[in-house]
């Protein structure tokens, strides 16, 4: 697995949700109930503005001895998020939240967009 800079956020596809994940053991709680649902557009943005692009394994015949499921893997994109790209889709989760002044959220920083994001999932 890529190095990733916890916290991290995921973008879902056609969807203005984020979700906040602390640090690894949020992500594995997460792929591991929901490794069929995600898709290959979902993103994950770590604090230094990497993205991860989600990749399901390639489905294999099951076997006695191949039992275990393959978790997704986190592959690494050459392009990275910057705050203006960051905020346009914090501010679209504030809305889809309930927040009322969504448009006055700002941020300098990626790890404070991402902290914005925490901050947003506790009030609603």
């Amino acid at each position: 697995m890529p190095q990733i800079h916890w916290p991290a956020i995921l973008k879902f596809d056609q969807d203005d949700e984020l979700m906040y994940l602390a640090n690894h053991q949020d992500w594995l709680s997460f792929i591991c109930a929901n490794q069929d649902t995600v898709c290959l557009q979902d993103k994950l943005i770590d604090s230094s503005g990497h993205i991860y692009r989600i990749q399901k394994p390639p489905t294999k015949q099951t076997s006695i001895d191949n039992c275990v499921a393959q978790l997704p893997e986190l592959v690494k994109q050459p392009q990275r998020i910057s705050v203006l790209q960051l905020l346009p889709l914090v501010r679209q989760y504030g809305q889809f939240q309930g927040h009322c002044c969504s448009a006055k959220i700002v941020f300098a920083t990626i790890e404070q967009g991402i902290a914005t994001v925490a901050e947003l999932e506790q009030l609603y």
